[in-house]
């Protein structure tokens, strides 16, 4: 259950919404059914033989102080003090350098801010963390309205492995996908069919299947 007061209520595999907290990955940008990774990990779920609601609350640019920020409303206004599950996936946004080549958030920061919003989610929810994923370098630069970016694997993979080391700490699950994916002939095909930094349909498709083959996910069902 979600609490209002900063309570934690009873939890279990008895919830009936699922709450989505990300970046652009997580919204499904270059997705052409809209569905994005938890549209697809969501499609078949059912809670006592009715529709189980799962929100995507992805932000195209969000970094973890950027969800740090925004998912206790998002998730109460949403929650109704009705059970939950909170999956967080992040990471990208804050490996990545925009023109003044700073990180645009350093590590121990961004460690900082998701040991803070993950265990304030643990403390009213059931919680999950999703990984980073990697990138097509080739699009370095990366020029967008506002900014050009570079981002680099390398980075991402540094970031990644400290989130791992972070979730054991305070004993929150976490899904690695980075150390599989930059290799994965799939995952690499589906980059090169969407921009090189999100991928097209199949990408995400992937991202679903490993999420839906997870353990700690599975102990959900």
């Amino acid at each position: 259950m979600i609490s209002t007061n900063g309570d934690r209520l009873s939890t279990g595999i008895d919830f009936d919404r699922i709450f989505c907290l990300g970046d652009s990955i997580t919204l499904g940008c270059n997705d052409s059914l809209g569905l994005g990774w938890p549209g697809r990990l969501g499609r078949d779920l059912t809670h006592k033989g009715g529709s189980l609601a799962v929100y995507n609350l992805g932000i195209n640019g969000d970094t973890s102080l950027d969800i740090a920020q925004r998912w206790r409303s998002e998730v109460l206004a949403r929650s109704r003090n009705s059970d939950g599950l909170i999956l967080f996936a992040f990471g990208f946004n804050d490996a990545s350098r925009p023109a003044n080549g700073e990180l645009q958030v350093g590590l121990d920061d961004s460690i900082a801010a998701a040991r803070q919003l993950l265990l304030e989610a643990k403390s009213v929810s059931e919680v999950l963390w999703i990984g980073p994923t990697p990138l097509d370098e080739s699009v370095n630069p990366l020029r967008t309205e506002f900014e050009t970016w570079h981002s680099y694997n390398a980075e991402i993979a540094r970031y990644d492995a400290a989130y791992a080391e972070l979730a054991q700490e305070i004993g929150i699950d976490y899904l690695r996908l980075f150390p599989e994916f930059v290799n994965s002939p799939r995952y690499l095909a589906a980059l090169n069919s969407g921009d090189k930094v999100h991928p097209g349909d199949d990408g995400y498709a992937m991202i679903a299947e490993y999420i839906a083959g997870w353990d700690s996910w599975l102990r959900f069902q």
